[in-house]
């Protein structure tokens, strides 16, 4: 009896051995799971802590291209000022490039720059200003040959009776002046002259009190 007791006191020892070391890999492995969860969750966090919207998709494509879109490059890093109103369009800044000149607007950028859909590239003015980039983006785009289509049609729509580039003379001489003139386009100018070689055709002194100053 003595040495059953000694085999049965050795095997308790030796399964309570094994359940041990089994209990203390499962600990391990539970342990490394938590770990691995745990990663995965700051991964995630990390992922969803990203920047807002960086880019604002054009609204139209022009399929006559293989890039039916241009791209509009801005340091400027908020999206919403450019809900703010272009002109008396009634229309914000925003929706103007990306529906009317089927232009994509990326946000953060190191510098102003403009793709067009042929693949060339042209320098935008440089501001952080929302309403100046979209006024020289535009001008550029005007200068493009399907460009100057959609502009034509978007001065038809908008500020017909108000803007006539058939009466700008060329070249037109402006001066540096600063007399601010609010322009019939709801627009500010720095004078007369910058607006009339805008195109503009009717002003009234004083700038616009419902736009920023351009």
């Amino acid at each position: 009896m003595g040495v059953l007791r000694k085999r049965y006191k050795t095997l308790g020892r030796r399964c309570f051995g094994k359940i041990l070391i089994v209990l203390g890999m499962k600990k391990l492995i539970f342990f490394f799971v938590l770990a691995s969860y745990s990663c995965l969750g700051e991964q995630e966090e990390t992922v969803n802590i990203q920047d807002p919207i960086l880019e604002l998709e054009a609204l139209r494509l022009n399929n006559n291209f293989s890039t039916p879109f241009r791209v509009l490059e801005t340091t400027i890093s908020d999206a919403s000022v450019f809900d703010e109103l272009y002109g008396k369009t009634e229309q914000t800044i925003g929706y103007v490039l990306r529906y009317y000149f089927y232009t994509t607007i990326r946000l953060k950028r190191d510098s102003n720059r403009l793709t067009s859909m042929d693949g060339s590239k042209f320098n935008i003015e440089s501001s952080n200003d929302a309403l100046e980039v979209a006024k020289s983006t535009i001008d550029v785009i005007a200068g493009m040959s399907f460009g100057l289509e959609e502009h034509r049609k978007f001065i038809d729509k908008y500020f017909s009776g108000c803007i006539d580039y058939t009466k700008v003379p060329n070249p037109c001489a402006s001066t540096k002046e600063y007399q601010p003139v609010c322009g019939c386009d709801g627009f500010t100018y720095n004078n007369r002259g910058e607006a009339y070689c805008a195109g503009v055709q009717r002003v009234s002194d004083s700038a616009c009190q419902w736009q920023i100053n351009i």
